[in-house]
C-alpha cells in the first residue's frame, strides 16, 4: 500500500507547494467581515471605539489524513481603534458613548501566520494601518487607509518528496538519498519583503437609534489594493512576482421593522494575478435581548446564522453569537470543487473571537454625530 500512496503524496505535496510558489496567493478567511484589516485598511477605526479579534482556520485536513500534522492552518489577530476625541459621553446607559461627528483618525495593527502542507510553507505578515475618516453628512462617511509592514515567506524543501526520488525498489517507494528536483536548486527557503496596501470605504447609516425599533439600514462599500508595490522574491532559481491583490467588498445590516430580526448580507470580490474569488451570502440576526437602557445590568445578546457561496469552490455555513462586547463566530467550508475527490467534501473549520467597545448593544445609534 505504501508504494501506491507515494505517487499520490508526491503529486499532492508538489502541486500544492508549487502552486503557492509560482502563483503566490494570499490567505483568505470565510468570515471576512470579522477580519477587517485583511479586507481593507480603510476599515481601521471606522465602527466602534476599540475593536480586537482573533481568527483561526484549519482546512483540507482530509487531504493530509496520512499525516494529520501537515494540514493548512492560519492564525490571525488584529486590533484597531478610533481617535478617542471623537467620542463623547451620552445621557443614558444605552448610549454610554456617542460619536462626535467630526473627522478623525483610526489606526490598527494586524498579524497572521499561515502554515501550509507537507512542505510547511509559511507566510508571516505583520502590518500597521492608519486611516482617516471624513464625515460627508450626518449619515455618511468616507475613509481612506494606508497599510505598511513586512511579509516573511518560508518553505522546508527537505520535507517534500519529488518525482526524481521515486524508487520502486525501495520498501517505502522513495529514496531521500536521491537528488531532489533540480527546479529547487539555487532558490531560497526563506525571505522577507516589504508590504504596502491602501483602501477606500464609504459608509451610510440611517434610521432607528435604539435596537428595539430595528428599522436601521446601514451599508459599507469599499475597494482595497494589497501588495501595491511590485516587490519580488524567489523560492526557485528564477525570480517570481508577488501579484497585487484587488478587493471590492460590500456589507450591510437591514433591520425588519418591529421585529427582532435583521438581515446581514455581505459580498467580496478579489483578484490576485490569475486567481479570482467571488464570495457572497447573508446572515440572519435574531435579537435575544437588549441592554437595559438605564442600569446596564442586563446585557444585550443576539445570534446569527446563514451561509455564503465561494464561486466554484465551496459553500460556507456560518454562525455568530454576540453577548455584550464579546462575539464568537464559527464557520465551515464544504468543498464543492474538483478537490472534493480527495477532500471528501471537507474544506475548512474557522473560529473567530471578537471584542468591541462600546458594546454594539450599547451604541446602537444608526446615524453619525447625533
Amino acid at each position: 500500500m505504501k508504494t501506491i500512496k507515494l505517487p499520490f503524496a508526491i503529486l499532492i505535496s508538489a502541486c500544492l507547494a508549487l502552486s503557492g510558489v509560482v502563483n503566490a496567493q494570499d490567505i483568505h478567511f470565510s468570515q471576512f467581515t470579522q477580519s477587517p484589516l485583511t479586507l481593507n485598511p480603510a476599515l481601521a477605526g471606522t465602527s466602534v471605539w476599540i475593536r480586537a479579534g482573533m481568527i483561526f482556520r484549519d482546512q483540507w485536513r482530509a487531504v493530509h489524513s496520512m499525516n494529520s500534522n501537515n494540514t493548512f492552518t492560519t492564525l490571525g489577530a488584529s486590533f484597531d481603534i478610533k481617535s478617542k476625541r471623537r467620542w463623547i459621553k451620552a445621557k443614558n446607559q444605552t448610549e454610554r458613548y456617542r460619536q462626535s461627528g467630526d473627522n478623525g483618525f483610526g489606526w490598527g495593527v494586524n498579524i497572521y501566520n499561515d502554515r501550509a502542507g507537507d512542505g510547511h510553507m509559511g507566510t508571516l505578515n505583520v502590518n500597521g494601518t492608519l486611516a482617516y475618516q471624513i464625515m460627508t453628512g450626518e449619515k455618511s462617511m468616507i475613509a481612506l487607509g494606508f497599510q505598511g509592514g513586512i511579509m516573511q515567506r518560508s518553505i522546508d524543501f527537505s520535507k517534500l518528496y519529488w518525482g526524481t526520488q521515486y524508487d520502486p525498489t525501495s520498501s517505502t517507494g522513495y529514496n531521500v538519498a536521491l537528488p531532489a528536483d533540480k527546479a529547487i536548486a539555487g532558490g531560497d527557503d526563506s525571505f522577507i519583503i516589504p508590504d504596502l496596501g491602501t483602501g477606500l470605504t464609504y459608509t451610510y447609516k440611517k434610521n432607528e437609534r435604539y435596537m428595539r425599533g430595528n428599522d436601521q439600514m446601514d451599508f459599507t462599500l469599499g475597494a482595497a489594493l494589497f501588495h501595491a508595490a511590485p516587490f519580488k522574491y524567489s523560492f526557485l532559481g528564477s525570480t517570481e512576482k508577488l501579484y497585487q491583490r484587488l478587493v471590492i467588498h460590500g456589507m450591510s445590516t437591514i433591520g425588519i421593522k418591529n421585529t427582532s430580526i435583521a438581515l446581514v448580507p455581505a459580498v467580496m470580490i478579489q483578484k490576485q494575478g490569475p486567481n479570482q474569488e467571488i464570495f457572497a451570502g447573508s446572515m440572519v440576526r435574531y435579537m435575544l435581548k437588549e441592554d437595559s437602557k438605564y442600569t446596564g445590568y442586563v446585557k444585550g445578546a443576539s445570534i446569527s446564522a446563514g451561509g455564503y457561496y465561494r464561486n466554484k469552490d465551496a459553500f460556507v455555513a456560518a454562525a455568530l453569537f454576540e453577548f455584550a462586547s464579546y462575539g464568537i463566530g464559527v464557520s465551515y467550508d464544504f468543498n464543492l470543487s474538483g478537490l472534493r475527490t480527495v477532500s471528501s467534501g471537507r474544506g475548512g473549520l474557522e473560529i473567530t473571537l471578537r471584542f468591541l467597545n462600546p458594546s454594539p448593544f450599547l451604541f446602537s445609534q444608526a446615524s453619525f454625530g447625533k
